[in-house]
């Protein structure tokens, strides 16, 4: 799923304790063939859209479905593909009147991997799509540090992780068109983990000639995880080249506590930039209840405080995952 960087929200296994799901059609003779999918419904209305005085509405969040295979090549050694669909997600396509949604490859990608770790090349998500502290669901819309793109095309990735420390990098080909080139993203990232506490940094370079974008990013994050308890702090910086009035500094607190079947969670983020404009605080809390392993219904609201004026968004959903 696309997300914009370093304004993201936490794993859900922090955010409301759900597994990993996954089914395995096949594993036998050094063959691994798994199939995970994801359907998520809510009924929503952003802060903005309260203020632009629009209605709630359904809305159609996910609807994945990502195939993996992996060949194991000796005993060191293996090599992978993977296909992910975003299905449903927009409304180009109609039909009879009626929405139907788009079929969309947003994930087709190849590599190799073994103990040193694993490299992918194709179209993939940025490793910077997994920065962030925060407990959100979904309405942190106007705080936090944010990138062009996270969807790359033309992807080499490399990630290792290890029992004391991981790593990646990554870089998106830029393709020159009209003598312009299009997306170019450099990113490397760490984590530190010792105890319940992991440090982490992220950094990413973007460029992209055509639509004229240039944008730097990086944040330090600080979480502590134990039991129940999850904190989270960060703090980042973005610096877009071709605007010298784009330099923004995002702060962010967040927490969330489980007991049973239940998460609460509350968070708060704030953007401060050398444009009034890009001023932006907001502040959510939300409630998560497991109604199996792989389904969860929540609620969340939040109240965005922006230059212009402020509003409470709310928004109801579930998600089913297998």
């Amino acid at each position: 799923m696309k997300k914009t960087l370093l304004a993201l929200t936490v794993p859900a296994l922090l955010v409301a304790g759900s597994a990993s799901a996954a089914v395995s059609l096949y594993d036998q003779d050094g063959t691994q063939v798994t199939m995970s999918g994801a359907a998520e419904v809510q009924y929503i209305l952003r802060a903005e859209d309260n203020i632009a005085k629009k209605d709630a509405s359904i809305r159609i969040d996910d609807g994945d479905l990502a195939l993996r295979v992996q060949h194991e090549v000796n005993a060191n050694l293996y090599a992978l593909g993977a296909i992910e669909l975003a299905i449903g997600e927009s409304k180009d396509n109609q039909k009879d009147g009626a929405s139907i949604g788009d079929v969309k490859n947003d994930g087709l990608y190849v590599g190799l991997g073994g103990a040193f770790g694993e490299l992918t090349f194709g179209r993939q998500l940025a490793i910077i799509d997994d920065a962030g502290v925060g407990v959100d669901i979904e309405l942190k819309d106007t705080a936090g540090v944010n990138y062009e793109d996270t969807d790359m095309d033309q992807y080499i990735k490399y990630r290792f992780s290890g029992e004391k420390f991981w790593a990646g990098a990554g870089y998106n080909i830029a393709q020159e068109t009209n003598g312009k080139k299009g997306e170019e993203l450099l990113e490397v990232a760490a984590g530190v983990p010792f105890g319940d506490f992991e440090a982490r940094a992220y950094y990413a370079d973007y460029k992209n000639e055509q639509t004229v974008a240039e944008q730097t990013a990086w944040d330090l994050e600080f979480v502590y995880a134990a039991g129940p308890i999850y904190v989270g702090a960060l703090y980042g910086q973005s610096d877009n080249g071709a605007d010298k009035n784009s330099d923004i500094q995002t702060w962010e607190l967040a927490g969330s506590y489980t007991m049973g079947k239940n998460t609460f969670g509350l968070g708060y983020a704030q953007n401060s930039g050398d444009a009034k404009s890009q001023d932006a605080t907001n502040f959510y809390g939300n409630v998560a209840h497991q109604l199996t392993a792989n389904t969860r219904a929540y609620v969340e609201v939040s109240y965005e405080d922006l230059e212009a004026d402020s509003d409470f968004g709310y928004v109801v959903g579930m998600e089913v995952k297998f």
